[in-house]
C-alpha cells in the first residue's frame, strides 16, 4: 500500500504514491461521487509516464465507470512513442472477474500482476 501523504484523499477515495517502480495505491470506493476526481488525479499523476503501476488492494468498491477510468490508462500508442504500459497489482477478485467478463483484461498495454506483488514505491 502507499506510504506518505496522500496525493488525493476525499475521505472516500485515497490515492497515494508508492515506491519503485513508479506507482500509485488506490484505496476506498470508486463511484459516481469520486469518479471525476479519480480521472483528473490519475491523469495528473501519470502524465508522461511510459509505465504505470497501480495497486488496487485497498479498493472496497469500484463501479464500471471507475474501472474504465483505470483501464484507459493503458495505451498501445500510435507508433509515435506514446505507448503506455499499465500494470495492475493486487486486483480484488471481483474486479478481476469483471475485467475478464468484459474482456478488458486483454486491452493492449494492460498487464495484470498475477503474483499479487505490489510495487515498492513511486
Amino acid at each position: 500500500m502507499g506510504s506518505g501523504p496522500a496525493a488525493y484523499d476525499d475521505g472516500g477515495l485515497r490515492i497515494t504514491r508508492t515506491g519503485i517502480p513508479p506507482g500509485l495505491a488506490l484505496a476506498g470506493e470508486i463511484d459516481e461521487s469520486t469518479y471525476s476526481r479519480l480521472v483528473t488525479t490519475l491523469d495528473e499523476l501519470t502524465r508522461g509516464r511510459r509505465e504505470v503501476h497501480l495497486d488496487l488492494a485497498g479498493i472496497v468498491y469500484c463501479d464500471l465507470a471507475g474501472l474504465r477510468a483505470i483501464v484507459r490508462l493503458a495505451s498501445p500508442g500510435t507508433g509515435d512513442g506514446s505507448a503506455r504500459r499499465l500494470v495492475l497489482h493486487n486486483v480484488p477478485a471481483q474486479l478481476q472477474a469483471v475485467l475478464e467478463i468484459i474482456g478488458w483484461d486483454s486491452v493492449p498495454g494492460l498487464s495484470l500482476d498475477q503474483q499479487g506483488a505490489s510495487p515498492a514505491g513511486y
